[in-house]
């Protein structure tokens, strides 16, 4: 392992990591500090246009490499020790007491990896159904205004419309992993194969994000949510939201409504045969015959430099 990762620092959001601070604001933050929405001013200068064209940059951290398959390699060996701060640490609660962190599952695997590339200086560009995000990216008010300038910010960002589903975009987000016996960690589970999968011919409703693998066991930590996620609660949010007497979003972590929860542990036993039962060790929960549920999937390291 490289070193003890803990939650990053954020005092601008009740959602934001404050108690176990890791090292100094990152200097992108620092660069754009004069200007309140963090944008940053850069001009390009080509050859036949000496004059250059200036564009504004909202820069949540700078890259400074791309991904590389020791960068890969490193992640995985970190992703028990990031995802173990998440889970223990605390923040500061809308309550303005200590309270620990919270995420819906597919918040939690996002804000890992943020915590790992904004350390390294390491490329990141994830894909939903409303735009493309980039760890640098050219600047927009309405976009990036409200974000402040760090990986928090950009955690935030991408969890408002990132769900479960887009993990299931392969080629832009993910890649797909063949069985459960090529599991890595900081692989992905997308549950997709059971009743409420198969009302939706195998849309992803729940993800739990693999932090330890042997032969006969796969260890996972998950973020979870509340019913103010789910319908009909988010028609009443969403309605509120356009009619203008309501900015309540249960997908944001910004909003008081917020409908992430305290990060669990799991595990999956292996029982032969390709059979895996598993175990909410948080909950005590467990079901047989479990994995069949799930796709298997792996961050697209590589697309993130693109």
């Amino acid at each position: 392992m490289t070193g003890q990762f803990q939650p990053a620092m954020n005092t601008a959001s009740a959602a934001s990591a404050v108690s176990q601070p890791s090292s100094a604001a990152p200097k992108s933050a620092q660069a754009a500090a004069s200007d309140p929405a963090g944008a940053k001013a850069v001009r390009l200068v080509h050859p036949d246009h000496p004059k250059g064209h200036e564009v504004k940059l909202k820069v949540f951290w700078k890259t400074t490499r791309p991904w590389t398959a020791a960068d890969i390699s490193d992640y995985q060996q970190n992703v028990k020790t990031i995802a173990e701060g998440l889970r223990t640490g605390k923040r500061v609660g809308s309550s303005g007491k200590p309270d620990a962190y919270k995420f819906t599952c597919e918040d939690f695997a996002i804000r890992v990896i943020c915590e790992y590339a904004e350390s390294k200086g390491l490329p990141l560009k994830l894909t939903t159904g409303v735009r493309t995000y980039r760890n640098m990216e050219n600047f927009s008010e309405k976009d990036n205004a409200k974000y402040s300038s760090d990986m928090v910010g950009f955690s935030e960002m991408i969890m408002v419309s990132y769900g479960a589903p887009d993990m299931q975009r392969t080629g832009a987000n993910t890649v797909q992993v063949a069985s459960p016996d090529d599991l890595m960690p900081s692989d992905i589970l997308a549950e997709a194969h059971d009743m409420k999968g198969a009302a939706t011919f195998g849309t992803a409703h729940h993800i739990q994000l693999v932090i330890e693998k042997t032969a006969d066991k796969i260890s996972i930590d998950q973020g979870n949510s509340s019913n103010d996620i789910h319908q009909p609660f988010t028609f009443f949010h969403s309605l509120g939201r356009r009619l203008g007497i309501s900015d309540d979003n249960a997908a944001d972590p910004q909003s008081s409504l917020y409908a992430g929860k305290p990060v669990e542990q799991g595990n999956f036993s292996s029982k032969g045969d390709g059979i895996w039962d598993y175990n909410n060790v948080t909950t005590g929960h467990g079901e047989k015959d479990f994995m069949k549920v799930f796709d298997l999937y792996r961050w697209n390291f590589m697309e993130f430099n693109k």
